[in-house]
């Protein structure tokens, strides 16, 4: 059965008018729908829940002849939307003016989309060797416990993998004209923890009477914001700065930005503010203050508040660094600190055959473009591959660029997301070529 061009954007459309969003999830209408979609290709799929609605979506096909197993991994959750903020429905799964619309359409439902296409063209022609799997999952967005952890750890027969293709990279940063497209080849490790202030009550109406544990939660959330932790340049961030300074012409200034003594001024230098974050969040461990729970009435002094805070770690840092940390940050304030989740940095090597392919089908499909490995800020479901199984894992969903980096960043988590229908359908085209040229190397 061959692929219709406008199936692609078709299908997405469906999968994003299916509400996964997580909290709660419910993902396993989306995973049928996956399924029944490989199964009209005659790729028969099993859905795999973690609990009721939980769904997980795996396909496996083996040549038959010696080579490595690939996975292609995506998940089908979503963060929520607020309908009263974006301009169309956040699950219409619209298309007009050339876009898909809707929540996920770029994080992560597109990158699930282009891999499933890709996926069966591959099948089809048989032209790969050893075994390749599909593989879409729940849960991703609050941390992968019901989805990609679970599989790993309940049913690994199924999802080890030599080689991960997920997302997290792939996307086109445009420098004087060329593309220098990103592939994810380590990302930071995630240690979210709650601080938790105490005071006494009081009357509302007579403030002197407590002591007010939300001040002090403002206080403490106030220093975490402002504190800067120092650069400190790893492996990964320094070849992607190196490559994207070289792209601009400058490569000196790799050298600043890397600069622990001198990197906080040239970031400063960097003006438009996404991508300024972008390259300071490769380059610091960082804290984020993002929930805040206290008082129960309105006339009485709480006297307990408490503090979430995102935080994200560069390799050779654990939760020793947090506790230290913290100590100086928050200083005379006291509180009560206890981690939510605890999961060090991962990274892949670089030097192997699916990365060299990435590199030569970009080359040909865009002469003059630069591939760069670099670490992702925030977390993927590639961190459980690369510790449980030693996957060589990459986050490669490529998008040419015509959909500008800042737009994605904009847009990922936030309003109005969507993909252009040339993006999709030329993404579905990129990763075919990257596993033929992947396979012809191995």
């Amino acid at each position: 059965m061959e692929i219709k061009i406008d199936e692609v954007a078709s299908f997405l459309s469906e999968l994003i008018k299916v509400n996964t969003s997580n909290p709660p999830g419910n993902e396993t209408p989306a995973a049928k729908l996956v399924a029944e979609k490989l199964s009209e290709y005659g790729i028969e799929a099993q859905v795999l829940e973690s609990e009721p609605n939980r769904g997980n979506v795996v396909a496996a096909i083996d040549s038959g002849e010696p080579g490595p197993t690939l996975l292609l991994l995506s998940h089908l959750d979503v963060v929520p939307a607020d309908p009263k903020e974006w301009s169309v429905d956040p699950f219409s799964g619209l298309i007009k003016d050339g876009f898909v619309w809707g929540r996920g359409a770029l994080d992560c439902k597109g990158a699930a989309v282009m891999e499933l296409y890709a996926f069966i063209k591959i099948v089809q022609e048989k032209k790969f060797k050893g075994k390749i799997i599909y593989a879409s999952t729940a849960d991703e967005e609050t941390g992968g416990e019901k989805g990609a952890k679970w599989l790993v750890e309940s049913k690994p027969d199924l999802v080890k993998a030599e080689y991960v293709i997920n997302e997290g990279g792939g996307y086109a940063i445009p420098v004087k004209g060329k593309p220098v497209f990103t592939v994810q080849t380590a990302e930071k490790g995630v240690y979210w923890f709650k601080l938790k202030f105490k005071g006494k009550p009081g009357h509302g109406s007579m403030p002197g009477t407590g002591d007010n544990a939300i001040v002090k939660t403002a206080q403490a959330a106030k220093r975490i914001s402002e504190w800067k932790a120092p650069i400190v340049p790893t492996k990964h961030t320094e070849v992607f700065l190196k490559n994207l300074m070289k792209a601009l012409g400058k490569p000196y200034l790799a050298n600043f930005l890397l600069s622990p003594v001198l990197g906080g001024l040239f970031l400063r230098g960097i003006k438009e503010k996404s991508q300024r974050a972008f390259i300071e969040a490769m380059l610091r461990n960082t804290f984020a203050p993002t929930i805040v729970r206290g008082g129960y009435k309105e006339n009485i002094i709480p006297s307990e508040c408490e503090l979430v805070v995102d935080c994200r770690l560069l390799p050779g840092f654990d939760e020793t660094w947090v506790k230290e940390t913290l100590k100086n940050i928050i200083g005379d304030i006291e509180y009560e600190l206890s981690f939510i989740k605890r999961e060090p940095a991962t990274e892949s090597p670089i030097d192997t055959p699916l990365f060299k392919a990435i590199e030569k089908t970009l080359a040909k499909e865009f002469p003059g473009a630069l591939v760069s490995a670099y670490m992702v800020p925030g977390g993927t479901d590639s961190r459980f591959f690369r510790r449980k199984f030693k996957s060589v894992a990459y986050g490669y969903i490529p998008m040419i660029p015509s959909l500008p980096f800042e737009e994605i960043a904009k847009m990922v988590h936030g309003i109005d997301e969507k993909i252009p229908v040339e993006v999709l359908e030329k993404g579905v085209d990129l990763l075919y070529k990257t596993l033929v040229e992947f396979y012809s190397l191995v």
